[in-house]
């Protein structure tokens, strides 16, 4: 069963949240979106075949205001909901957002002028907020890339331009559509990193508008809920994962890159393999397949 609400004019960005048993801070998370939702954007939430009461938490919502849209649907995987909610959005953008996150206070109204540049991608600021309540700020500087190539070099040669996360973005939706591009339902670990990816090779690079814009704005309040995290759970087939992770992130920047010389890609490769490497020692005890 699906809310929808049909706006009268096409919205300029539709943020995308799956819910899935988030009943805690469910509320939390949409009305720090709602009290700061400007009417041309959409809110799209897909209760993914909940066990507690996140789909009674969302019926409250339903009336909440002609910009939220809700879709209920039985469990498939934060990919399948993200995959839906891109089926049902309507907006020249998209942004999204998990359900035990927040946006910054006054995020959209001040990332708003940025979109009057109608670049392929936009890559915002993320604050980690620690169990403690200490924060830690992981931001990229303010720069405008004309070609997905530039990006692609300066990214080579800095590896910080925050491009793991699918929830400090905002994506073309045009761009995502013509392609038909959707996450992968099948991956457990790292689909929003093979979104990216993929999303970037689709950047024209004839387009005369910017291709990739960064903003020191801070987009999202990742905050840790628990003391156990994704590197605390076995995951199948874990050290397979990481390899295709990686050979992903290599291809897709070699190809991109045209400023980089041999040198230095191969530089980047073997830091990228070594951090990777380093990683998964760590997280050795939690991944035995």
């Amino acid at each position: 069963m699906e809310e929808i609400r049909e706006p009268s004019v096409a919205p300029r960005l539709s943020i995308i949240l799956p819910a899935y048993n988030c009943e805690a801070f469910l509320e939390q998370t949409l009305d720090s979106m709602l009290s700061g939702l400007p009417e041309d954007y959409e809110l799209i939430v897909v209760d993914d075949g909940s066990q507690d009461s996140t789909a009674e938490i969302l019926k409250r919502y339903e009336g909440a205001g002609k910009n939220i849209r809700i879709a209920y649907r039985d469990h498939a995987g934060a990919s399948g909901a993200r995959n839906h909610g891109l089926d049902l959005a309507r907006g020249e953008y998209v942004a999204f957002l998990d359900c035990d996150d927040c946006q910054t206070s006054d995020f959209l109204e001040k990332s708003r002028p940025l979109l009057k540049e109608q670049a392929g991608l936009y890559i915002f600021g993320i604050e980690r907020i620690h169990l403690a309540g200490n924060s830690e700020f992981w931001t990229v500087r303010d720069r405008v890339y004309d070609s997905v190539s530039d990006f692609a070099d300066d990214y080579i040669r800095t590896r910080q331009l925050l491009i793991y996360s699918n929830c400090n973005k905002f994506y073309c939706r045009r761009i995502i559509e013509n392609a038909g591009l959707r996450f992968e339902e099948s991956v457990s670990f790292g689909e929003d990193r093979l979104f990216n990816f993929d999303y970037l090779r689709l950047l024209d690079r004839a387009d005369p508008r910017p291709a990739v814009i960064t903003s020191s704005l801070v987009m999202l309040r990742y905050i840790q809920r628990d003391r156990l995290s994704l590197s605390s759970k076995s995951i199948p087939h874990y050290f397979r994962q990481v390899m295709r992770l990686h050979e992903a992130k290599i291809r897709c920047f070699s190809e991109l890159s045209e400023g980089t010389s041999e040198e230095e890609k191969l530089d980047f490769e073997t830091y990228d393999l070594s951090q990777e490497i380093g990683r998964a020692i760590d997280r050795f005890p939690f991944h035995v397949q």
